[in-house]
């Protein structure tokens, strides 16, 4: 139904609403010109919504370790914020396949961190061992704790593997929703991992899967430094997961259908790096939607003369398997800048 797809109170697809949704759609195949102008103000808009400020830099980081051990165990430090202390594991690759890359990797709703560093994959986990494939790849990563989850939990979380109906809750109640927080929890790291003095502040990218990967998606979407982002089962239409599939509370940001799909989120990264994975028997976000979603995206590459966005589609359901896309990643950093619009 294109600018008249909307979302009834029942969930449903097609059933008008007062004033219309995505009110800010992106605007395709145009000129840059006014994809600039689009984007300047989708993510003004964007900003506001979430509760963020794109425009302050997070506080730097200064007490890393400069100079870890080759094959050193994951390093467990924190990352100071005004708000307190944020957890995070760092890995960094051996000197011999070090690249000056790094990866701020996002865990996906669950126990947190925890389950990106693990060395044995538990069966059924969802993020099949990200943290050490990404590392194994020559990629140092850093793994920040987002607010809800793992070592975050706040109060009324109770035996829950994370906080988010208490905090969700007062985020909606206050204006300051959970995806917010976390892009500013996302936001510390991409700044302490550009700090690393091994790293080239202009090759830090962003992965998550699930809801990390809404918080990797709605990052890379207002943060122009972020050269590329990886995000896997998530990338859909809030009209046919969110809006249509049980999940979370901590995944609502009043308003935001009102002004955007998921295309105009990521609209928002073009021309920069896109690698999306999907998995073919996802029942939360159908792979038919992603598809359709994917091919919407296409022409705003192209129109910038840039590659991308690429998908990759697995044969798994609502899992984050990653080989492919990490493969991907390394190949976008591996390619001449020369090659690449950015």
């Amino acid at each position: 139904m294109g600018d008249r797809e909307l979302v009834g109170s029942d969930g449903g697809v097609g059933v008008p609403s007062p004033g219309g949704l995505r009110r800010m759609r992106h605007p395709g195949a145009a000129s840059s010109i006014q994809q600039h102008e689009w984007r300047v103000g989708a993510v003004d808009r964007l900003a506001t919504l979430l509760a963020v400020d794109p425009s302050a830099d997070p506080a730097p980081v200064r007490h890393v370790d400069p100079s870890p051990a080759a094959d050193a165990v994951p390093q467990l430090l924190e990352l100071p914020t005004a708000a307190g202390p944020i957890p995070a594991w760092l890995l960094v690759p051996p000197p011999e396949r070090r690249r000056e890359v790094a990866v701020v990797a996002l865990a996906g709703h669950g126990p947190g961190i925890d389950a990106l560093v693990a060395d044995v994959t538990p069966s059924g986990d969802y993020h099949g061992g990200l943290a050490r494939k990404l590392q194994a790849a020559g990629f140092t990563v850093l793994c920040p704790e987002l607010t809800s989850f793992g070592r975050r939990r706040g109060a009324g979380a109770g035996d829950a593997e994370n906080s988010c109906q208490v905090d969700a809750m007062r985020g909606l109640l206050t204006g300051r929703p959970v995806l917010g927080r976390r892009v500013d929890d996302a936001r510390t790291a991409l700044s302490a991992a550009r700090g690393l003095p091994w790293i080239d502040p202009d090759r830090v990218a962003i992965v998550g899967g699930s809801g990390g990967g809404a918080v990797a998606l709605l990052t890379a979407a207002l943060d122009e430094r972020i050269p590329v982002a990886v995000v896997a089962d998530y990338l859909n239409k809030f009209a046919a997961s969110l809006c249509s599939v049980p999940h979370c509370i901590c995944n609502a940001v009043p308003d935001l259908l009102t002004w955007f799909e998921m295309a105009d989120v990521a609209a928002m990264i073009a021309p920069r790096g896109l690698i999306i994975e999907a998995g073919e028997a996802d029942p939360i976000f159908p792979i038919a939607e992603t598809r359709a979603m994917y091919a919407e995206l296409v022409p705003l590459w192209a129109s910038a003369g840039s590659p991308g966005p690429e998908l990759v589609v697995t044969d798994a359901g609502h899992q984050f398997l990653a080989d492919a896309a990490i493969a991907s990643l390394a190949a976008y950093f591996d390619e001449p800048t020369a090659s690449r619009t950015r």
